[in-house]
């Protein structure tokens, strides 16, 4: 029974699919019991007499057999279709007419790569021909040869396939680039070298070749993974830790386990690497819808981040962590995506003496995640987020940063304010400056009469207007904050002209999901200016979008088109940067690669892809307006 509430806690099954087996589990148990009570015997069978199955009805308490009967293939018709589904027996391959050798047959295979939307026929027919008669200079049973051909049907049956009438057709989970899924599968072969072996293994389970396929073509950052390290994908499979969500908390209990590692750079990097893996082949296999896939990278960048100052604290002796490192950006908002850096800030106690003693530990955890090697990066962090940016101390006291804040800060920077988010080190520090993020960061009525004072402590004088009414304060500027203007809507208008001007590449407005017209940064700005407007502090994009709903601060309608559409536009983001784990933003616009990219995000055209593209992004700047209130020309 525990073990059927923690497969409801993975879902792996669903709350009621967990109450039938349990109900099940109950009864046949109880059937059980009363047999072996009965017969004082270790039976698991059901007597054939009649007599025998009545009394054991009566026992059960049911009024006849046929209820007894009905309830019995009802319990046992409710676990078999459960265990179907959970563990599906594979399908046999699709039969293709795919020939059965390659002397003499070129033209044929030829044809049937081009039918199947092979466009290097000639590389790809070799690469065929060494992926069932092996490289030519060792020797291939008959019967992988014919395992050989049996996968390459598998594979065929994912490609697109053209029509005599030229028609392209799509299967479920289409490959976009089969002329590179074939590359990438014979450098993953020659990496792992038991051809034989391996070819045995993915016939027996179908479902790991097929999972191959998928990552080969859904990600080339994950493809060199899989490539340089061949079995972590069949560990992953196998051990069934895809489908296992994890938390921050249990993946730094799983990098705790490498505390004692000589190199904790090359620990960190191999770990995260791991995780990198289960978490995007989760995201392709749709194991994890896309919002879990960002709390999940979140979870491993906290975890990491914690641990890199565990590692620090430690090397240096100490005890207590000396400051808070607060996450800003994608990471305070927990929504990192693929290739997303970690803006961080460094805040220690304002009765912090000896600053520059704190400088070196947090280059040091930088370094720790950020410095290059053999296996990459963990993360690129980035803490140019501070007061006074790159000029700035690395490590500040809280009584500085406020003051930076109130006296010289820009708007932009309080904006920042809206998604700060405690990660690691001294959280009671970190509950202070979340205090004071979110009273700078709230820009209503009553706040700024108040004059973004902290509680417990004496606000100033409001301008005389501003003690008239609350209304009248929120026009005049903020005392105690230098960068509240009355027209701060209109100033963070402009903000999102320049980003849309500076940051678009000329001409391709239509392909910058992120910063172009009605783009991710919309919505972004959206959710930071109700943030700001209402004083709220969600740092996270969409909750802020579901809070402002739930609150009705835009019209019903506007809220769930917004919500829609956002959704919608950031998880083709996530698509394209699952690729390269690159902070990608802009579609390609060359056709073959915006097709791939359409592809994968389950369109059959590119045309279909920039259609929806401009639908999404349309609603998003229709509500933009509403709440900003002010033409971008």
């Amino acid at each position: 029974m525990p073990v059927l509430q923690k497969l409801k806690e993975y879902n792996l099954l669903s709350t009621a699919e967990a109450q039938t087996l349990s109900s099940a589990y109950c009864f046949l148990r109880d059937v059980e019991h009363r047999l072996q009570m009965e017969n004082n015997l270790q039976t698991h069978t059901i007597p054939a007499e009649r007599k025998a199955r009545e009394r054991l009805a009566a026992l059960m308490g049911f009024a006849s057999l046929r209820e007894f009967e009905n309830a019995l293939r009802r319990h046992t018709r409710n676990v078999r279709g459960n265990f179907e589904a959970l563990f599906k027996a594979e399908k046999p391959a699709p039969p293709r007419p795919l020939p059965p050798d390659f002397a003499g047959r070129e033209a044929e295979w030829s044809r049937l790569l081009s039918d199947h939307s092979f466009s290097d026929g000639t590389q790809s027919l070799r690469l065929i021909e060494t992926f069932a008669l092996g490289p030519g200079y060792v020797h291939v049973s008959p019967r992988t040869v014919d395992l050989a051909l049996q996968l390459l049907a598998r594979m065929f049956a994912l490609c697109p396939k053209r029509h005599s009438s030229g028609k392209l057709s799509l299967p479920a989970n289409a490959l976009s680039d089969p002329d590179r899924v074939l590359a990438r599968l014979d450098s993953y072969i020659s990496a792992y070298g038991a051809r034989a072996m391996l070819y045995e293994t993915w016939t027996s389970n179908p479902s790991l070749f097929e999972l191959l396929l998928l990552l080969f073509d859904r990600s080339e950052f994950l493809a060199e993974v899989a490539i340089r390290t061949p079995d972590l994908v069949d560990e992953l499979e196998l051990s069934g830790f895809l489908r296992r969500r994890k938390s921050a908390g249990e993946i730094l209990r799983d990098l705790r386990h490498g505390r004692d590692d000589k190199d904790q750079r090359l620990w960190l990097r191999r770990y995260h690497q791991a995780e990198l893996m289960r978490i995007g082949l989760r995201d392709i296999l749709g194991l994890a819808d896309f919002e879990q896939n960002l709390e999940e990278l979140s979870a491993l960048a906290d975890a990491c981040l914690q641990y890199a100052l565990e590692v620090v604290l430690r090397k240096s002796k100490r005890k207590a962590p000396p400051f808070v490192i607060v996450g800003l950006g994608k990471l305070g908002g927990a929504e990192l995506n693929y290739g997303s850096d970690l803006d961080i800030i460094f805040v220690a106690v304002s009765k912090t003496k000896n600053l520059s003693a704190l400088q070196g530990l947090a280059a040091q955890i930088m370094d720790l995640l950020s410095s290059p090697t053999e296996f990459g990066v963990a993360f690129v962090t980035d803490a140019r987020l501070r007061p006074d940016g790159e000029k700035g101390l690395l490590v500040n006291t809280l009584d500085a940063y406020e003051d930076y804040y109130r006296r010289r800060a820009m708007l932009w920077e309080i904006q920042c304010l809206t998604r700060a988010r405690p990660i690691a080190g001294d959280m009671k520090t970190g509950d202070q400056f979340q205090r004071l993020a979110a009273t700078l960061a709230s820009f209503t009525p009553e706040n700024v009469a108040a004059g973004f004072s902290l509680r417990g402590t004496p606000a100033k004088p409001a301008p005389r207007r501003a003690q008239r009414n609350l209304k009248d304060a929120a026009t005049e500027p903020g005392s105690g904050l230098a960068a509240y203007r009355a027209d701060w809507k209109d100033e963070i208008a402009r903000m999102r002209s320049r980003i849309e001007k500076e940051r678009t590449p000329s001409g391709k407005n239509d392909l910058a999901i992120k910063t172009g017209t009605g783009g991710l940064v919309d919505a972004e700005f959206i959710a930071q200016t109700l943030c700001l407007a209402h004083g709220w502090q969600e740092p996270n994009t969409l909750r802020a979008l579901q809070l402002a709903r739930e609150r009705a601060a835009l019209p019903r309608a506007s809220s769930d088109s917004l919500i829609e559409n956002y959704r919608k536009l950031l998880r083709i983001e996530g698509i394209l940067r699952r690729w390269s784990f690159e902070a990608e933003a802009v579609l390609p616009d060359k056709p073959a690669p915006l097709y791939r990219v359409a592809i994968r995000c389950g369109f059959t055209c590119a045309e279909g892809l920039m259609k929806a593209l401009g639908e999404y992004r349309s609603a998003i700047r229709k509500v933009y307006h509403q709440v900003i209130k002010q033409s971008i020309p």
